[in-house]
């Protein structure tokens, strides 16, 4: 209870209370003080006293001890009975033997005389002195003497009293002189709080304190003074600017929604306020009757370009994508970027389907042709997917949802394709996300299997080469390496996949060498991204080195596609493979970005015929049919002649893939292929099946 009202006091009566507890504990210690020192006095004027009654007993004793003369030693002892604070006194022969003896109130002796020495002590509130009696250095006999304190206790008890009523006058007048000064001090600060409240409540700085004072509160009065004259300045001139601040104001706030709402690098709605856009015109579309569309665009093959050429290319390009959607936009369509590559563009009012069709044609149109970048000449495409309101959603976040969904459906389609949602597409993005899951573990714990299958010299009759392909089952099936790598290369794993495949590839085929196999080149294929990321050489240098294995056994398989993304940093890699002795090869030829114009300056050793082409040879006994419908069979065995004359032309191997049949071996000899690879010789086998088929296939009869 009392700390809390001493919680609750003010600032001075708390200083107040602690200056008066401060003096009165100085005053109960010099009171202690002070009373202790009387008492020792007193005491000490008590024993010196009695020991000078011992000394006088002591002289005027000698003769009765000299002379055994007990009444005399009796007549001396009584004369103490004029004395009241002694209890008894006796006289002690040498031995301490009992001489004679004085007892005042004829009580018990309390303690025995052989048991005191010279000196005294305190006891029981009673004072034991004993002296010698002494006559030419000889020791005659001992005086004891015993004294009651009770004198000494009623002189305390005076001193208790006077001290009590010292201690009472001077907290009293502590009290007093305190509270008297402590008045004049804080009334200069009194009204110094009074100011500060006052200021506080009202905002207003125009009242000053007086001063005269020189010591620190004057100094802090000043002070006061001083700070308000510099506010109301600053506040004059603030009322004075107030015009300037409220339009810099105005600006910060303009930035501030502009970092807020824009991307910094394209200047284009980011995705806060795209999602609000589209919220608010899924409103008006409800209130209009009308439909709107959702695209959301996803640039393909841009991790490339970022990855080999940096992100101050990927930022280049980016900005120039921008810029091209906007000029391909009308005044009800809006783009704004989501993030990474990723676009979104709203289309309000949309009339009909045919309309949403054309214009993500002419999207892909436009940015499907070539850009020229700080110099730097890049091919990309885009992948759009195409949600409507109110039919595959009716909100912003199941519409993006949707699109996404779609625009992943597109991608599989290969580059530069739209699609529009459907719901089945759900189940499939659930399947999706559930292989993600499962190829990440995969990656993780390395749970992939090489299989080979072997490429056999159409002329010489012998096993020229192995290529390594690579296979997953995921514990419930075996997926298909088509559906599993793009999407390894969507969410960032074909790289570890990529290294895993080449130095498992290398290991083993230095193994079939160690084992006393005749060593024949295996071929890995190896992804765009890989190709030209910036550890590419220095991965494939370290599973040779590894391994063991000599660079001229380990042949690299590439896709057209490789060059479209940078042309002159993917020659630069294949320069440097062709010299550290890396054959290098064109995988699925035909199929892709087949220009001339790169081909005959490429470091490449061999072209390998993609088997859409092979399937549909014919045996060169089926007479022709001059029907439409086998006009695409007639010009795929006219473009394999072709690939294989331009292939020899430059100097090139050639590779058959996908041959089943004797009739498709015979033609491809005919047209000059050099090597043939396909189930007609032998399907992908496992290590063991392909080593045993080394052994015993030094040499095909065909």
């Amino acid at each position: 209870m009392i700390f809390s009202k001493i919680k609750q006091a003010s600032f001075f009566q708390k200083q107040l209370i602690a200056i008066i507890s401060t003096n009165l504990l100085i005053l109960a210690i010099a009171a202690l003080l002070i009373y202790s020192a009387f008492v020792d006095d007193y005491r000490d004027n008590l024993v010196k006293t009695m020991d000078s009654n011992a000394s006088l007993l002591s002289a005027v004793s000698r003769s009765a001890l000299l002379f055994n003369d007990e009444r005399a030693g009796q007549a001396i002892l009584a004369s103490l009975a004029k004395i009241q604070a002694v209890r008894y006194a006796q006289i002690l022969d040498p031995r301490k033997n009992v001489f004679a003896g004085y007892n005042r109130d004829e009580g018990d002796i309390d303690i025995a005389p052989d048991t005191i020495e010279p000196g005294y002590f305190f006891r029981a509130d009673n004072l034991y002195l004993m002296q010698e009696i002494t006559f030419e250095q000889d020791v005659l006999g001992y005086i004891v003497l015993s004294a009651d304190t009770l004198s000494l206790q009623a002189q305390q008890r005076h001193y208790a009293q006077l001290v009590f009523w010292v201690f009472i006058l001077g907290s009293v007048l502590a009290y007093f002189l305190n509270w008297r000064m402590q008045r004049r001090l804080q009334f200069p600060v009194k009204r110094l709080i009074n100011l500060v409240d006052y200021v506080a409540k009202e905002g207003r700085y125009h009242q000053r304190i007086f001063n005269r004072r020189e010591d620190e509160i004057g100094r802090l009065v000043n002070g006061v003074n001083s700070m308000l004259d510099t506010i109301e300045e600053h506040q004059f001139k603030l009322s004075e600017h107030s015009g300037h601040l409220e339009s810099l104001v105005q600006l910060r706030t303009e930035q501030l929604y502009h970092r807020a709402n824009f991307d910094a690098l394209t200047q284009l709605p980011n995705r806060h306020l795209l999602t609000e856009n589209i919220a608010n015109a899924i409103e008006r579309s409800k209130h209009s009757g009308s439909h709107l569309a959702l695209m959301f665009l996803d640039l393909d093959r841009f991790k490339v370009i970022n990855d080999s050429l940096g992100h101050f290319m990927g930022d280049k390009l980016l900005i120039e994508v921008a810029k091209k959607l906007q000029q391909k936009l009308n005044s009800n369509e809006v783009v704004g970027r989501w993030g990474g590559d990723e676009f979104v563009i709203l289309v309000e009012d949309a009339q009909s389907v045919s309309t949403i069709n054309a214009l993500a044609k002419d999207i892909i149109a436009t940015l499907s042709l070539p850009l020229t970048v700080a110099g730097h000449q890049l091919h990309i495409s885009t992948s759009i997917g195409i949600a409507c309101f109110p039919l595959d959603g009716d909100d912003a976040s199941s519409l993006l949802k949707h699109a996404d969904t779609s625009m992943y459906k597109a991608k599989e389609r290969g580059p530069g394709q739209f699609q529009f949602f459907d719901q089945d597409m759900l189940s499939e993005s659930i399947w999706r996300l559930s292989l993600e899951t499962q190829l990440r573990e995969a990656v993780a714990q390395q749970k992939f299997e090489l299989v080979y299958q072997p490429k056999v010299n159409i002329q010489g009759e012998t096993v020229s080469g192995l290529e390594a392909l690579i296979r997953w089952d995921n514990g419930q099936e075996s997926v298909h390496p088509s559906v599993f790598l793009p999407i390894a290369e969507d969410i960032g794993l074909i790289e570890s996949i990529s290294v895993w495949v080449l130095n498992q590839a290398c290991q083993q085929n230095a193994l079939w060498q160690q084992s006393g196999i005749n060593i024949v080149p295996v071929a890995v294929n190896l992804p765009a991204s890989f190709l030209i990321g910036a550890h590419c050489l220095e991965l494939i240098e370290d599973a040779l080195k590894s391994s063991g294995l000599a660079a001229q056994h380990l042949e690299i398989e590439i896709t057209e596609n490789t060059f479209i993304a940078s042309t002159e940093l993917a020659v630069n890699v294949l320069n440097a493979l062709r010299k550290l002795g890396v054959n290098v090869a064109i995988d699925d030829f035909g199929t892709g970005y087949s220009s001339m114009s790169y081909l005959r300056n490429l470091p490449i050793n061999t072209l390998k015929i993609d088997g859409i082409f092979i399937d549909d040879l014919t045996p060169q006994n089926k007479l022709d049919i001059p029907y439409s419908d086998d006009l695409p069979i007639k010009r795929d065995e006219g473009i394999v002649r072709a690939i294989i004359t331009l292939g020899k032309s430059l100097g090139l191997s050639l590779v058959a893939e996908g041959v089943e049949h004797q009739f498709q071996v015979d033609i491809l000899r005919d047209m000059g292929c050099d090597i043939i690879q396909g189930h007609y010789f032998s399907k992908p086998l496992s290590v063991e099946d392909a080593g045993i088929y080394l052994r015993s296939h030094s040499s095909v009869t065909l």
